[in-house]
């Protein structure tokens, strides 16, 4: 073998100097054994004594076997690395020879089974441009000569990713299909399309050059159909029309570098590691695996921060996968951030397409064309950054847009990838606190740029979790009763079909569900919860572990899906990751420590708490109804739960239904009780005696509820003695309650007036039918409304229940409304 020639004896150590790599392994599907304890082969796409070197060090780094030592086989010596394209010219023929060899081993002994191991070896991930698929620097479109590949190694050595693919099992195909030549053939042909796919998932698709695009875009009919719209509706001439639809292509196209994404991997790996302790990235053998598959993957993460767009643009390229093309608004383009975000794979996007049906067409177009030449695309379903911690609800125009490609009869299968994005710190929340008090939103700018990096510092461990994927057409299959039929197979736009608008709906409520399903606790948030839900937002510090013991107990034993990274750390390792944020105040006195947050401090960490309230709601709605009611059956505790569930369901996208509650809750109460939170009598459960410490864990993890009853309480109050009232005025008087009972009690928290919650909540409400609109278009509570009402009444403290019925009866006084007290 070449690769085993006194020229690769010389030059291995030379090219260890030359090279650094990064090693990616996906890991065996559930319920496969160990790779590593059967027989290995390694399959490469090519001879090269640069890509042998960099797989003997990184089967070293991943314990696996030295591809320099043959594979011995019952006294029989195979080669341990294959070869699908060699320098010979019968390459193709002896690669099959070789795997016929492998196949006919396994019928000779029945107890076999090698390990095929795929790899692909990347030198710097150039995908290469369309119009020069020829250049001398297209080392992963290749199989590079001599020359081209010392360029390579010297130029793009220190940037060598070696992808190991999932394994395949020899032994069953064997006993499955034989080992006749015909099995060797078509084996050898799979592995050709494997690497050809794996090149596409590592470096995406060649690049078309920019003028290119647009006069490719131009020329599509949907676009010759607009711009003749324009001609015609704003009587200008062909055209001024033509020069404004490529002035919108101008403005919206991404110019994708993968120079410049090389530069900024240099860069955000150096800046990560100075301002993050860590990044904790989970599920990327999923994308990994719909990539290699040929899957357009479409990433759908929610919003917290501007730091979003890098953060998961780097770790996906981190996974060994080519970065995405990202929705950005057009706010962001601006010098000289607007370029380097262009460069780096940003598309913009204007807030609104209203009246701009040109514009709409055009951009339509150009994501068509993404996903048709199988870029990565990702955009934020919640059309902006989320002031409160929570998921806003989702803007559904790129979602319908992904579906009407679809429609445009959309070869490759699309999947949808939710991502939760987390962090224990977010540079931008003092700022969100005074949007939401009133103050304008600052346009971004060079100077917001700089004043941003003034403010980096160590910002915690930051959380990405790539979450359940929704494959497009499987979920059209169970929407929509033969959606195919509005396929169109040409290139002109389809005509909206009636069942488009509903159905993105439901998309859309499915990949917020999926994003929450993968949400990470983490110390920050888990603490922030606990002191929030403190009387005086101040806990002993023996107070804080046992709560914080008490969160993780119940996330590990009554885990809300099996996507969610719940912390392995002890409570004191929690606190200590916490303290080290700086973001609570912490006094020594003669007892111990007091841990508590100041007024400002308070109201921002009701955001870090937000971002896991869906985890611990019904937890605490239980805990809740045991302190009110002190006993309780299971029964009782999933009726009463079942009863509020809807409104919950809509407001914080949880994902179980409603059928799933009784069994949800069953578990919750038994993981209480096994925390001694609760007592079981025969089929009652009753609550911890008042002066034991479990009754304090259980009025705290009670609290973490209360915020959301209250803000029920006051709608229904309202609705009940108001009615009937327009929506607007009932989201308008229900804010300023919100407020006002805000102000008496010390709730300080932002959301809790929010006008977007209230609305989420009304909407709800209406959707269950517990509203009516009257002919003058007015609400209207139906009866079962008071029903509702009184069940959440009950679980309200007293003061604060009177506050919120004086405070309404006051308001419809003021407002000089008829009093209807219930």
């Amino acid at each position: 073998m070449a690769n085993q020639s006194w020229i690769y004896a010389v030059i291995k150590h030379p090219l260890r100097w030359l090279t650094r790599f990064i090693a990616i392994a996906d890991e065996a599907e559930a319920g496969d054994a160990s790779v590593k304890d059967k027989p290995i082969v390694y399959v490469m796409r090519s001879t090269s004594r640069a890509d042998f070197s960099i797989l003997q060090r990184a089967a070293a780094s991943k314990s696996l076997p030295d591809p320099q030592q043959p594979l011995t086989i019952n006294g029989k010596s195979f080669a341990r690395v294959m070869y699908l394209e060699e320098t010979h010219s019968d390459s193709s023929q002896r690669a099959i020879g070789q795997f016929q060899e492998l196949l006919e081993a396994h019928q000779a002994d029945p107890e076999l089974d090698i390990q095929l191991l795929p790899v692909g070896i990347f030198w710097g991930r150039k995908p290469g441009q369309e119009a020069r698929a020829g250049s001398a620097m297209t080392g992963d479109l290749d199989n590079p000569g001599h020359l081209r590949k010392f360029w390579l190694v010297l130029f793009s050595g220190r940037q060598v990713l070696c992808r190991f693919s999932r394994s395949v099992s020899l032994g069953t195909m064997a006993r499955q299909s034989g080992s006749d030549f015909k099995i060797a053939h078509k084996l050898a042909r799979v592995a050709r399309v494997h690497f050809v796919r794996m090149r596409h998932a590592v470096a995406g698709p060649k690049l078309s050059d920019r003028n290119q695009l647009m006069q490719e875009l131009i020329h599509s009919p949907a676009l010759k159909k607009a711009i003749a719209d324009e001609q015609r509706s704003n009587k200008v001439s062909e055209q001024e029309a033509r020069k404004k639809a490529l002035s919108y292509i101008n403005e919206i196209a991404a110019n994708y570098s993968s120079t410049l994404v090389r530069v900024l991997d240099r860069f955000m790996t150096w800046m990560w590691s100075r301002i993050y302790n860590g990044i904790d990235v989970r599920g990327g053998d999923r994308i990994r695996k719909l990539a290699q598959q040929g899957h357009e993957v479409i990433y759908v993460p929610c919003h917290r921060s501007h730091m979003d767009y890098l953060l998961l643009s780097y770790v996906i390229y981190k996974e060994g996968l080519v970065p995405p093309h990202i929705a950005a608004g057009v706010n962001l383009n601006f010098f000289p951030v607007g370029g380097i975000f262009r460069r780096g794979g940003a598309f913009f996007i204007r807030r609104s397409f209203r009246g701009n049906k040109l514009y709409s067409a055009v951009f339509r177009e150009y994501l068509c064309w993404l996903f048709q030449k199988g870029y990565p695309v990702e955009y934020f379903s919640e059309g902006g950054r989320s002031r409160t911690g929570r998921l806003l609800p989702p803007k559904t125009g790129m979602l319908a847009m992904t579906v009407q490609g679809m429609l445009r009869g959309q070869q490759r299968p699309i999947s949808l990838v939710p991502v939760y994005l987390g962090y224990e710190h977010i540079m931008e929340v003092a700022t969100y606190l005074k949007e939401l008090k009133g103050k304008s939103k600052e346009k971004e700018s060079m100077w917001q740029v700089l004043g941003s990096l003034r403010k980096l510092r160590n910002f915690g461990q930051g959380y990405v979790t790539f979450g359940k994927p929704i494959d497009l057409k499987n979920f059209l299959d169970e929407e929509v009763t033969d959606w195919q039929a509005s396929i169109t197979r040409g290139a002109e736009e389809p005509e909206r079909p009636n069942w488009l608008t509903p159905t993105v709906n439901r998309l859309a409520e499915t990949v917020m569900r999926g994003i929450n399903d993968a949400a990470a606790a983490n110390s920050v948030n888990l603490t922030a919860l606990a002191i929030l839900s403190s009387e005086h937002h101040a806990l002993t510090k023996e107070e804080l572990l046992q709560q914080l013991s008490v969160y993780q107990g119940v996330l590990r034993e009554v885990p809300y899906t099996s996507e969610v990274n719940v912390p392995s750390d002890s409570a004191e390792a929690l606190w200590q990751q916490a303290q080290r944020t700086g973001k609570f105040s912490v006094q020594d006195d003669t007892m111990g420590q007091v841990i508590s947050l100041q007024d400002v401090n308070a109201i921002a960490m009701t955001y870090y708490r937000n971002n896991i309230l869906h985890l611990m709601i019904i937890p605490g709605i239980v805990a809740t109804i045991m302190v009110a009611k002190k006993q309780q059956t299971t029964a009782q505790l999933a009726e009463r739960v079942q009863q509020i569930y809807p409104m919950l369901q809509k407001e914080l996208f949880l994902s179980h239904e409603i059928d799933d509650v009784p069994l949800w809750v069953a578990a919750v109460i038994e993981e209480l009780q096994r925390q001694d939170l609760v007592t079981q009598n025969g089929e009652t459960w009753h609550m911890a005696s008042r002066e034991s410490a479990q009754w304090m864990q259980l009025q705290l993890l009670a609290r973490s509820a209360s915020e959301t009853l209250q803000r029920y309480s006051i709608v229904l109050e309202l609705l009940q003695q108001a009615q009937p009232i327009q929506r607007a005025e009932l989201e308008r008087h229900s804010i300023t309650l919100a407020e006002r009972l805000s102000a008496i009690h010390g709730i300080n928290a932002p959301e809790f007036y929010d006008k977007k919650v209230m609305t989420t909540f009304i909407a709800s409400l209406k959707a269950q039918e517990l509203l009516q609109v009257n002919d003058d278009g007015q609400q209207i509570a139906a009866p079962a409304i008071g029903e509702l009402s009184d069940a959440i009444d009950e679980l309200i403290d007293p003061p604060v229940l009177q506050t919120i019925r004086q405070s309404v009866q006051q308001l419809l006084v003021e407002t000089g409304k008829t009093d209807n007290t219930k």
